[in-house]
């Protein structure tokens, strides 16, 4: 397994301006966002990216809520650990700890309902997604996730953020001690409908990194164009999103051919 490449520089140094655009081209495309299928008020659960609270998916949650579904935050706080983080088994000790928290929320979300839970899961979040889904099949309705780094972390502009914070040699992890945290999405087919939305010019995760087994019938692929800070605010992903909710199987993105979307 080579180590994968990073995002192009121009993509990681303009996420900021590129997710102010996505966010001022919001208001142009909510009438065709409002105008998208109204759900059968299944639950929807979000979970955020790495260092990202329920905030930062409040948006996802409004328009799931405006399409009739019944949206529910993850309610664990940050998802970023309180302690101190210096080796991948640190990380992987993490993901675990979050993925557990996430799935007795679910459970929770099931009882209550009575209905299986969608799960939209942004970058990290959609790993955790992504695990919680494979192990509760009979609770998982379908899973959706943005921008979520499937393959070698050191594919992502956090990798390597958090080796010099740590002051971690550059040799320090290897792709041998890596392969408890990748092969957890590698391993086995996909046990509900999940689909994958990436984008070529992300700025913090590689595409490389960014998809799952395109040989697998219950993987869809959907490339967007879009910064990563912005996958909850772009109109393109909020439209995908609202389709595969409602189980469209239609996935052109033909009605958004003549909008100038950046990314």
């Amino acid at each position: 397994m080579n180590q994968p490449r990073t995002p192009k520089m121009r993509h990681a140094t303009s996420e900021l301006y590129r997710f102010a655009v996505e966010f001022a081209q919001l208001r142009s495309a909510a009438p065709l966002l409002r105008r998208q299928p109204r759900g059968d008020g299944h639950p929807v659960m979000t979970l955020p990216g790495f260092g990202g609270a329920d905030g930062s998916m409040a948006l996802v949650r409004k328009w799931t809520r405006h399409w009739g579904y019944d949206a529910r935050p993850w309610e664990l706080g940050r998802n970023i650990p309180m302690g101190s983080v210096k080796s991948i088994e640190d990380t992987i000790a993490f993901r675990d700890d979050m993925i557990a928290q996430a799935t007795a929320r679910v459970e929770t979300i099931h009882r209550e309902t009575g209905r299986k839970v969608s799960l939209i899961g942004w970058s990290m979040g959609g790993i955790y997604a992504n695990v919680i889904a494979q192990q509760n099949p009979d609770k998982v309705r379908q899973v959706i996730t943005l921008g979520t780094p499937y393959g070698d972390p050191r594919g992502t502009v956090v990798f390597g953020i958090m080796q010099r914070l740590n002051r971690n040699p550059p040799d320090s992890i290897t792709t041998e001690s890596l392969k408890p945290w990748i092969d957890i999405h590698r391993d086995e087919p996909r046990n509900v409908p999940t689909t994958v939305i990436y984008s070529k010019s992300d700025g913090i995760v590689h595409p490389d990194i960014a998809t799952l087994d395109d040989r697998d019938p219950n993987v869809n692929h959907v490339k967007v164009r879009s910064s990563h800070v912005g996958f909850t605010f772009n109109a393109r992903v909020l439209w995908v999103i609202a389709k595969h909710l409602a189980g469209d199987e239609q996935q052109t993105l033909s009605p958004y051919a003549g909008l100038a979307l950046q990314g």
